[in-house]
Formats: structure tokens, sequence, C-alpha cells
């Protein structure tokens, strides 16, 4: 009987240090989890949009963004070896439908270049890109309004500039949009923008006079009417 009782306290110790064990390796997705280990191989993000999550590197390692249309479509990470959060961001101007971020081992410690891993990114609720539409001016003239990256200029009948204005995000950092349309409020009318970040518009003084004498009043940006400042 104390045989049986000693198996019995001796199995049950053998579990409890297993259980016990903490989980120092979670292997949770990558195809070569030697180098790499994430927190999702597959996600979901809206155009405009940002996600963050887990990411194990033994090595220092690169990163190259396949399939992206927009230059704002891009990953904040330290690429270098150990744990961290990363935040992948996906440009407002995304038109890809599907999105890959490779991880390449690049270290000195190790010969292999070749090892590499992915991450891909199914990109919802893309935008209708309008880089350039009609706007109503002054004197029944019928302008535009182009985007150039992260500019938009307005221009009139005659395909003349008149004025330029962008949106910051803060610390001098200009921040990308997407044009969709023109709404009014109030009698005035607002350029309706798509942005993934807190915004304010910039605007030189004398630009924003023309914006001004021709019934334009600021942006509408994140379902916030802003004048221009």
């Amino acid at each position: 009987m104390r045989k049986v009782l000693k198996v019995l306290l001796a199995t049950a110790l053998v579990c409890a240090f297993f259980v016990s064990r903490p989980a120092t390796v979670s292997y949770a997705y990558s195809t070569i989890p030697d180098f790499f280990d994430f927190g999702d191989s597959t996600m979901s993000i809206d155009a405009g949009g940002s996600r963050q999550m887990w990411l194990r590197a033994t090595y220092n390692y690169s990163y190259y963004v396949v399939g992206a249309t927009s230059s704002s479509t891009y990953i904040d990470c330290a690429q270098h070896s150990g744990t961290e959060t990363v935040t992948i961001h996906i440009g407002p101007d995304e038109q890809a439908k599907n999105v890959f971020f490779y991880f390449y081992v690049r270290d000195d410690k190790i010969q292999e270049t070749e090892k590499y891993d992915v991450i891909e990114v199914y990109v919802q609720n893309i935008q209708q890109t309008k880089p350039s539409m009609p706007v109503n001016l002054a004197k029944g003239e019928v302008g535009s309004l182009r985007q150039n990256d992260k500019v938009s200029m307005l221009y009139n009948s005659q395909n003349t500039p008149m004025a330029s204005f962008s949106l910051s995000r803060g610390d001098g950092q200009m921040a990308p949009y997407v044009q969709n349309g023109i709404l009014t409020n109030n009698g005035a009318a607002y350029f309706q923008l798509t942005c993934g970040y807190s915004v304010v518009p910039v605007i030189s003084a004398s630009d924003k006079a023309v914006m001004l004498a021709n019934g334009i009043a600021g942006v509408y940006v994140n379902g916030r009417y802003m004048n221009w400042p």
C-alpha cells in the first residue's frame, strides 16, 4: 500500500511540476519559430487604422512591405532582437486588399540571410480616392481640388493654382489623408477628408484668404468641422 501511495505521490509531483513551469516559449504564429514569433500572422485593419501586437525576434531583423499602394502603410518596430509591441499602420489612401509584411533575419551573429516570415493584413473599408474633385468657386466658377501626396491644391477653371493646405499630426509631421467630397455647414463649404490621426489643418494666411473668398471655411475630418486656423 505504501508503494502505491509513493507512486501516486511521485506522479502528482511530476504533473504539478510541468503544470507550474513558466511558458517561456510560445511559438504562437511562425513558420520559423527559432527566429520569429508573432502575436498573430493574419489580421484585418481598416484603411487609415492601426493595430498593435507583440513580436519576438531571436536576432536583429529588417522588414519590407509588399503589395501596399500607400506610402503611409508601415510598421513601428525596433528591428532588433527581443520581445516588443509593434504597431502596424495602414494608410488612409491604401487601395490594396491584401498587404504583406516580410520579416528577414539581418544579424552579424548568424550567416543565414534568407530566413523570413510573413504577416498578412486584410485591408477593410478601403476609401475610394478622389485625387481631384470639382469645387464651386465665387462668381459661379467651377475649379478643382487636387491632392498630391499630403498636400491639396485648389485650382480655378483656368487650371491656375490658387491656394493649398495640408494636415498636421503634430511635431512637424504632415498627416496622410483621403479626399472624399465637400460638405456644407452653416452656408459654408468644408472639404471632407478621411485621416487616421488626430490632426489640425495647416494653411498660410494668404491661402486662407483665398479659400474664404470662395466660400470654403475649412475641413471636415474624423467627424469634426475645423475652420482654417
